[in-house]
């Protein structure tokens, strides 16, 4: 799939930015960047560039990228279940590791920072949150055990810079967007106007919504099937909400909106880390 990163400022200037490489868990190929760049350097693993941009001009570089799940057990993985999160990165330096900031995007287009330990990922912030919700990166077609982050990823993700912890860069890149037609947004976008028009009094029928649930499945089916395994009542909120949506647009079922609302509640207030031991 072809990717495409985007930079702009508002004023003129020569900028130095990371360009997209293969690491571990990433193939890059077919670079292609809009500007020439001044130079071209190595440092620490990172590929820079360094560009001279006019006032208001924006650099664009598009690439092939193939993304992988990263999967490891380091040996100081299952001691850091005993730790709160946050301080995973301190603990380890101190241990004598090698730790590291990486920068870069979850494919989603979101900034993301995680940790590099002896080269290997930690990502304290998803295995929280993946802890307080199964279901977080379902829109990315995944449903990932949290303890995959002691030493691996997902393979939804792209990596740009590495920095020594503790450091304080941020990623120079304003956005990453994928090229060519994606048929979710508009499928999305026809679903929820049917949803509007039948709430309204106005009938669609279900067709409007069909497309957008025969794309979900196709992206996102193995991953509830995932999530199915690991915490059922976060499966069963997304099939309650297509459910009730669904019945919107034919004969409206109540009970199955509150069934959906309910349990919303009940998952947001009792998230499953805390019904099962072996994730601390």
């Amino acid at each position: 799939m072809t990717w495409a990163l985007r930079f702009h400022t508002p004023q003129g200037g020569e900028f130095t930015l990371p360009l997209p490489q293969t690491l571990p868990g990433q193939e890059v190929g077919e670079v292609s960047l809009s500007h020439k760049p001044l130079e071209a350097l190595e440092a620490r693993g990172n590929l820079l560039a360094r560009f001279a941009l006019k006032e208001g001009e924006a650099l664009e570089v598009r690439f092939r990228l193939r993304t992988t799940s990263f999967r490891a057990s380091p040996p100081w993985g299952k001691a850091l279940l005993r730790e709160p999160p946050e301080a995973w990165p301190g603990i380890l330096a101190h241990r004598g590791h090698r730790v590291e900031r990486a920068l870069g995007f979850l494919l989603s287009g979101r900034p993301h920072t995680w940790f590099l330990v002896d080269g290997l990922p930690l990502d304290p912030s998803l295995f929280q949150g993946l802890r307080e919700n199964p279901a977080l990166l379902l829109p990315l077609g995944v449903a990932p055990d949290p303890r995959l982050y002691l030493g691996g990823h997902e393979g939804r993700r792209l990596l740009l810079f590495r920095e020594p912890w503790p450091g304080e860069e941020e990623l120079p890149w304003n956005e990453l967007k994928p090229l060519g037609l994606d048929p979710l947004p508009p499928a999305r976008a026809l679903a929820f106007l049917s949803l509007g028009a039948s709430a309204l009094g106005l009938s669609t029928g279900p067709w409007p919504y069909l497309p957008y649930l025969a794309l979900l499945a196709l992206r996102q089916g193995p991953a509830l099937k995932d999530l199915l395994r690991q915490s059922p009542r976060h499966a069963l909120e997304s099939l309650l909400f297509h459910a009730f949506a669904l019945s919107v647009t034919t004969e409206a079922r109540p009970e199955l909106g509150l069934a959906y609302l309910g349990l919303l509640f009940w998952n947001r207030t009792r998230p499953p880390w805390r019904e099962d031991p072996h994730l601390g």
